[in-house]
């Protein structure tokens, strides 16, 4: 028989509120992938330096004061590396050395800029036990049996609840005891369609349950909460939680690998240190695997099935409804723009804007003109790059923290270039709340002056006959 009042705390890694973490990941996804792969001690100098910059505004991170370069290494190890595992070290046999390396996961945000599929992977990823606490607090979670992918666990309640003929709501504080808190739901003893029933019925025999508070007992559940709604998964207000109707892919794919742990941290001796080490390793290499699914690959429920919003349950408007196409949406709401100002500003010449984002090659998505922002060459051409991302919060443009990052390719930079003053790039935010653009004139000349860093990330090399000192053939 299920105990709900058998009560435990599987801590998680104190992170920053919903909106500095979406505003810090591109900052930290950079510095890692900019210094990886690197040995470890050079890595967190190199690291530590440019962390200092953006947070301090000073390069110079041993002349920081002791609290502010604790900070520092906070960001690095505690948020960007065990947290959001951007990074793994690895240690080599050979040279006695150990490295740090980017993490898969990492890379993907590089390459798409998705901040809400890369916490859906990072949701999907974590299990207790982990490798995120404590050498003590592992050894209490193995001692205790702790094993549960806390995530897929409250997604497939979640799901559960609102199939149920009722559709009752579930609040933050009956997941946090019944789930969160539970030694026996936190066993995977426990399915989901208990802790229902459970609850249900403490509700219909006015159970009255300590409320979570403080600290200890409530903000690890908190701060699982603020994990999920990043990846866009659920949804919340000040009592309720439930799912976000538009991400029925993620969730079911958040259901299918509810039991598919990633590490096995049964099988590690934590009682050597090679042992530990290797524990260590383990875990966050697999913890910054990215799984492809999330990546597109379509993962249906059955056609009767659908994830119902809170409108379905208690009346509530659902989220907002998420891109198919990111790149190209950003394109079309760019090329409406374009369009009503140079419209408002002569109307017979808005032909002169051209969505030209399918012509490979040109190194820009859009052709427009001037118009009112250059009154003495108004007919002048500008050229618009677009450059689009999704996240959940807004962006907190004026914290002096703040910073993002995207890929430009060879042929934009030449057309930055090029163009000069007439080459643009507008970066769209496109979030659960509303659509920032905001527009960076001559990028080029910015790099030259310092304003913005861009550096290499792929290097073509062509060679000839020449150079080739020794053939095998098969």
């Amino acid at each position: 028989m299920y105990d709900p009042t058998l009560q435990y705390r599987c801590t998680i890694i104190r992170g920053k509120s919903q909106t500095d973490m979406e505003d810090l990941l591109p900052l930290y996804a950079n510095i890692v992938h900019k210094y990886c792969p690197c040995e470890e001690k050079q890595f967190r100098a190199s690291c530590c330096k440019a962390l200092s910059k953006a947070l301090f505004s000073t390069e110079a991170y041993d002349r920081l004061s002791d609290s502010n370069q604790k900070t520092v290494l906070n960001h690095l190890t505690e948020i960007a590396g065990t947290l959001l595992g951007l990074y793994y070290p690895a240690y080599d046999d050979e040279t006695k050395t150990n490295y740090i390396n980017e993490s898969d996961s990492c890379k993907y945000l590089i390459e798409s800029g998705d901040y809400p599929t890369f916490f859906k992977n990072l949701c999907l990823n974590f299990q207790f036990p982990n490798g995120a606490k404590w050498l003590q607090f592992i050894e209490d979670d193995i001692k205790n049996k702790i094993r549960i992918k806390p995530f897929c666990y409250v997604v497939s309640l979640l799901f559960h609840a609102q199939q149920q003929v009722e559709r009752e709501l579930l609040t933050k504080q009956e997941i946090g005891f019944y789930v969160l808190n539970s030694l026996e739901v936190l066993q995977g003893k426990v399915p989901c369609s208990d802790v229902y029933d459970r609850i249900m019925a403490d509700r219909k025999n006015k159970v009255r349950r300590e409320r979570l508070s403080g600290s200890h007992d409530w903000q690890h559940i908190k701060e699982q909460f603020n994990l999920l709604e990043l990846a866009d998964i659920i949804e919340t207000d000040a009592t309720y939680i439930w799912l976000n109707k538009n991400a029925a892919e993620s969730i079911a794919c958040f259901i299918k690998h509810k039991d598919d742990f990633i590490f096995d941290a049964y099988k590690y001796d934590l009682k050597s240190k090679a042992g530990r080490i290797q524990y260590m390793e383990d875990w966050k290499k697999a913890y910054g695997m990215f799984n492809r699914e999330l990546q597109g690959y379509r993962i249906l429920f059955q056609s009767d099935v659908v994830v119902l919003g809170k409108d379905a349950q208690r009346a509530h408007p659902g989220a907002t409804k998420s891109s198919v196409d990111l790149g190209d949406e950003g394109e079309a709401l760019v090329f409406r723009i374009e369009q009503e100002r140079v419209r408002r500003y002569r109307s017979r010449l808005v032909n002169k804007v051209l969505l030209l984002g399918k012509t490979k090659g040109l190194g820009y998505d859009i052709s427009s003109i001037e118009a009112d922002e250059n009154p003495s060459h108004p007919e002048f051409a500008r050229y618009i790059e677009v450059k689009s991302t999704r996240r959940v919060t807004e962006p907190s443009f004026t914290s002096r923290s703040w910073m993002d990052s995207l890929n430009v390719t060879a042929k934009e930079w030449v057309a930055a270039e090029q163009y000069g003053d007439y080459y643009n790039i507008y970066r769209v935010y496109f979030t659960k709340t509303k659509t920032f653009i905001v527009r960076i004139r001559n990028p080029f000349r910015k790099a030259q002056d310092g304003e913005i860093e861009v550096y290499p990330t792929i290097y073509q090399m062509n060679f000839g006959s020449s150079v080739i000192e020794l053939r095998y053939e098969k």
